[in-house]
């Protein structure tokens, strides 16, 4: 699998009621759209925040 790095992100609104709206990703270029629901958003931002939170990991040195 290649990862992409992600270049731009769009967040749009299509409906209100019921929370609809659209996620576009620019990756070198080549734009992806997703369809996203109040759910998933609250599933992504759940997922973000733990990202965000990590406690990063430091390296090992070598001990003498």
């Amino acid at each position: 699998m290649t990862v992409q790095r992600a270049t731009s992100i769009a967040v749009s609104t299509a409906s209100a009621v019921p929370l609809r709206g659209t996620i576009e990703i620019d990756c070198a270029g080549t734009v992806a759209r997703f369809a996203i629901d109040e759910e998933l958003a609250h599933r992504l931002c759940a997922d973000l925040e733990r990202f965000l939170t990590q406690v990063p990991h430091r390296a090992r040195t070598a001990r003498s």
